[in-house]
């Protein structure tokens, strides 16, 4: 009996490493098409805490209150502190390099903005300040809303949790 314990307390503490070196994993559900076509309406997806790393293209969770409600909000990495980010015709462009990222852009009639930005799929350039992010929904439209677009730079402080892999499921019709 007491090797079976030791056993015990040693797998616990195994564990226990483990969620601390790799982080503590969540099942997050994604509600409508801001992520598509990289993650559609319906479907699950793994996200890891504590953040350790931040690289261009992630896709993170942040923290964003809106009218006294907090929410995660996955969005796409597409700058950190001292880039220069635009877009041209809805593809992100970093450091003067066209990026490879999936995203689409549904109703191209509706390039005008109410924001600052003026045009929704072309702008720029933007350089990303200290301790800030630039986060983008990979729809480019107004259903991308909220992405620094819209809501500035994101601090590196609001992002809760990165994503690893999605999770099979239905996709809402």
């Amino acid at each position: 009996m007491r090797v079976a314990s030791w056993v015990l307390l040693l797998l616990l503490g195994l564990a226990v490493g483990v969620l601390v070196y790799v982080g503590r994993p969540a099942i997050y559900y994604m509600t409508g098409p801001s992520m598509e076509p990289t993650i559609g309406p319906g479907r699950y997806f793994v996200a890891w805490t504590p953040v350790r790393s931040i690289a261009h293209g992630d896709l993170v969770l942040f923290r964003f209150v809106d009218e006294g409600e907090a929410y995660h909000v996955l969005r796409r990495v597409a700058g950190v502190a001292g880039d220069t980010v635009a877009m041209a015709d809805g593809r992100a462009v970093v450091n003067g390099v066209p990026q490879d990222w999936p995203y689409q852009i549904l109703q191209p009639e509706a390039w005008r903005s109410p924001y600052p930005i003026g045009n929704l799929f072309s702008w720029g350039p933007w350089i990303v300040p200290t301790d800030s992010l630039l986060l983008l929904a990979d729809t480019r439209d107004m259903v991308g809303w909220p992405d620094s677009r819209f809501i500035g730079f994101v601090a590196v402080r609001d992002i809760v949790a990165k994503t690893s892999r999605r999770i099979r499921g239905r996709e809402r019709q």
